[in-house]
């Protein structure tokens, strides 16, 4: 394990070490303004002292949203490069990021890190020490992976098993022998879809636990606003691959296409992720989905009939991590 971090750490030090260059260069990092403190500004014409000033940083100062995220986010990069503490670090991260308040810059510097960090220690076959989200189990003689008695369901992990061989480099669970050691996910997983961005933020949240950034990967929505906002989660039986696709009332196509035939819509291996509403904006309505595509130039435009498209590289990664019943998506306008 401490073998794994250390390669962690080398893997990162390079990108953190701009970061702190960055933060600590003279202006770097700074609220934006003049650049002048109140105990450095100069007189007011005319020489005048006016009345006496107590330095800017004596002076009880209410902490805003904003600044507690930017404390936030620097603590992140000080728990990662200077204390070693990769889970620690993606935590404060993670909740500066997702707090809504940073800024555009260290919105995206958290992002390429944190999307690092999940490469590094939820997507891959690395185990780090006390990572909540992570474990290793040694199966036993006739445990599977899979189904109704596998070890995903009574382990209670709430992420597909697709995920589980993927991250351990397998690619058939029948080969799963007794005394084998592999490393579990606990999830579940969710999603959060900006519309004005077209973009789907995929994320990693469990109980107590503090939700961890994973990707945010670029998205085609429905034209003329037609992807309803709201809460939703993953349908229940309702996750294919090479899932036939039924058109909805609104499409020009009035026949089920299968996968295979020329034009079929959802992609090169047909993922479909089916959507159920759970409040009061979704609720009762059908029909919408999360997707591959046959068009990938509509990635990143409102050109679909209401549901959510992605690039098949993209499908495939949220289609082994959102888990039915359990994994939320949230559209936002």
């Amino acid at each position: 394990m401490e073998r794994n971090t250390k390669r962690w750490v080398l893997g990162v030090v390079v990108v953190i070490a701009v970061l702190l260059v960055w933060y600590f260069w003279p202006g770097g990092g700074q609220t934006p303004g003049d650049g002048k403190t109140a105990a450095t500004r100069s007189a007011p014409p005319g020489g005048a002292a006016g009345p006496a000033v107590k330095p800017a940083e004596t002076q009880p100062v209410e902490a805003s949203p904003q600044t507690e995220a930017v404390n936030t986010y620097r603590q992140g990069l000080t728990l990662l490069v200077k204390a070693n503490k990769p889970i620690d670090g993606r935590t404060k991260l993670s909740e500066a990021m997702l707090s809504g308040e940073l800024d555009p810059d260290r919105v995206e510097r958290a992002r390429l890190l944190l999307q690092d960090l999940a490469d590094r220690m939820i997507l891959s076959g690395r185990l780090y020490d006390a990572d909540p989200y992570t474990f290793a189990y040694t199966f036993q003689a006739r445990e599977v992976l899979a189904g109704r008695n596998g070890v995903e369901r009574r382990l209670g992990l709430h992420v597909p098993a697709q995920l589980i061989l993927k991250v351990n480099g397998i690619a058939d669970a029948t080969k799963i022998r007794a005394g084998q050691t592999l490393k579990m996910i606990r999830g579940p997983f969710h999603a959060v879809v900006t519309k004005k961005d077209f973009t789907l933020d995929l994320y990693l949240h469990r109980g107590e636990l503090p939700k961890i950034f994973i990707r945010r990967l670029k998205v085609g929505l429905g034209k003329n606003g037609s992807t309803p906002v709201g809460m939703w989660r993953v349908a229940l039986g309702k996750k294919m691959v090479r899932a036939p696709w039924n058109p909805p009332p609104n499409s020009p196509i009035k026949r089920k296409m299968l996968w295979g035939e020329p034009d079929y819509p959802l992609g090169k291996m047909g993922y479909w992720i089916s959507m159920e509403g759970i409040d009061d904006n979704t609720r009762g309505q059908e029909g919408y989905g999360i997707h591959g595509t046959n068009s990938p130039e509509s990635i990143g435009r409102a050109e679909s009939l209401g549901c959510i498209r992605l690039a098949d590289d993209d499908i495939e990664l949220v289609y082994s991590t959102l888990y039915e019943k359990w994994s939320t998506v949230e559209i936002r306008p």
